[in-house]
């Protein structure tokens, strides 16, 4: 409960306003060519390809967003920084899109009930470890490591100092969303069931804060309905994909805090 109180009397706004400004900006564009790829007449290959390519290309945005919260100075993206980051994505997307969906979708079509209770606890595993290791791990190549040994020693370091505080704020944070995106329809909507690989799939794909507004407006547009009549719902939606964009960059400097917490405490028992 401390640690809450904490998490929440520490909220930034002046800190993090470019990186806010960049993350509509980004999810936006980002929004703006995954939709009309899914709505065009290419292939199921094609599109599969484009998205795969968008997921690797929002995780160097996400890691540059990062940086903006973590240093008022410009951060220079070399190329092994950038080469790590999207190996991290890399795997994520072999994961969840190789791995994780296929076998939930061969339980379901199979009748397998223990592969379906296995792959919804994998799935959960996921859902609570993905985006924390993600940030630690950038957190780690912000701070100059860039051997794979430092990474992980860097890494575990830090959740074996923080993990009950980090994954507290962040499972708190991510019930929230669900919550919100489940009354108004969002893509972490629990409407139709609790099914964790789709929850997984979708916080890798179009987890960006801004995707449920750019769905409702594209949707509203491509049926010709007068957004004057849509005004209030879009601006809801994006109002609440505002109020993401903040939680998480929010976290984000969350995160920072903590792992320099980790670096102060390990600096000080080798003195």
């Amino acid at each position: 409960m401390k640690n809450m109180q904490s998490f929440f009397s520490h909220f930034h706004i002046y800190s993090i306003w470019k990186a806010l400004i960049w993350t509509i900006v980004l999810s936006f564009l980002y929004n703006l060519v995954y939709l009309f790829t899914y709505s065009s007449q290419l292939s199921s290959r094609s599109v599969y390809a484009i998205q795969v390519v968008l997921s690797l290309l929002s995780s160097i945005g996400m890691y540059w967003i990062c940086t903006k919260v973590w240093t008022s100075q410009k951060e220079k993206l070399d190329f092994g920084t950038l080469l790590r980051v999207l190996i991290l994505q890399g795997i994520y997307i072999l994961l969840v899109s190789a791995l994780l969906i296929p076998l939930a979708l061969v339980a379901i079509e199979q009748n397998q009930m223990w592969l379906m209770v296995f792959m919804q606890l994998v799935s959960v595993f996921f859902l609570i470890f993905m985006i924390p290791f993600q940030l630690v791990y950038y957190y780690a190549l912000f701070m100059g490591k860039r051997s794979f040994q430092e990474i992980k020693t860097y890494i575990f370091g830090v959740f074996k100092a923080h993990y009950k505080v980090i994954l507290n704020m962040y499972c708190a944070m991510l019930l929230f969303m669900m919550a919100i995106d489940t009354l108004s329809g969002g893509t972490l909507s629990l409407a139709g069931g609790f099914n964790v690989p789709v929850i997984v799939h979708s916080l890798l794909y179009v987890g960006n804060p801004m995707f449920s507004w750019m769905m409702s407006l594209f949707l509203a547009m491509a049926a010709n309905l007068p957004l004057g009549q849509m005004f209030m719902i879009l601006f809801f939606l994006f109002m609440i994909g505002f109020l993401y964009a903040y939680l998480e960059l929010n976290f984000v400097a969350f995160i920072q805090e903590k792992c320099n917490a980790y670096g102060t405490k390990r600096t000080q028992a080798h003195r």
